[in-house]
């Protein structure tokens, strides 16, 4: 019986630690520090074109519908093809994001291909990584961050190819507090 009650006060003190650590990587808590910082360099949260892009340090135009998603919750679009293996691997991790963080974040899913080509080309131009030559599967986190005045603006993040589930996640969660954080002040 002894035994019985420790097994289950172990599991009832991991499952409070679980939901202390999804609590407080969401940004619910306000001792929660982001994975990745706003600035230029090629993981962080960018506010203008970054380092690495044939753009760098030019300002961006997000599209309207960008900017009006960003009034109720942060963003994310993954821009794919049916045929590429990369994308095979992205798209589950993806939809395991989304599935996690449900309504704290807006999905936008751009198949690269008949009717979304288009759409895919034109998301690309604006948040390709690097500028230039376009690869899917393409991975673009949106929120709000402190901008250099201390003003909230627009704050974004993407990359090509395969990540982990772990770097998914870690830019979900970081979008998520940021924009808590930064949607009051921004206009």
């Amino acid at each position: 019986m002894l035994i019985k009650l420790q097994n289950f006060l172990l599991l009832a003190a991991a499952a409070v630690a679980i939901f202390s650590a999804s609590t407080f990587a969401l940004g619910q808590e306000d001792g929660y520090t982001p994975a990745f910082d706003v600035g230029s360099g090629e993981s962080d949260w960018w506010t203008v074109y970054p380092d690495q892009h044939e753009n760098a340090t030019l300002a961006v135009e997000h599209p309207d519908w960008v900017l009006d998603e960003l009034k109720d919750r942060p963003l994310l679009i993954l821009v794919h093809s049916s045929n590429c293996v990369p994308c095979l691997v992205q798209i589950p991790r993806i939809e395991s994001a989304v599935d996690r963080f449900g309504d704290s974040i807006s999905y936008h899913d751009v198949l690269a291909e008949g009717a979304g080509f288009k759409e895919a080309v034109e998301i690309l131009n604006v948040y390709d990584p690097r500028g230039g030559k376009q690869y899917v599967p393409t991975n673009i986190f949106i929120t709000l961050a402190e901008g250099p005045d201390g003003k909230a603006e627009v704050a974004w993040h993407s990359k090509t190819d395969i990540m982990s589930q772990e770097d998914i996640d870690s830019y979900m969660e970081d979008a998520i507090y940021y924009h808590k954080k930064n949607l009051d002040s921004w206009d």
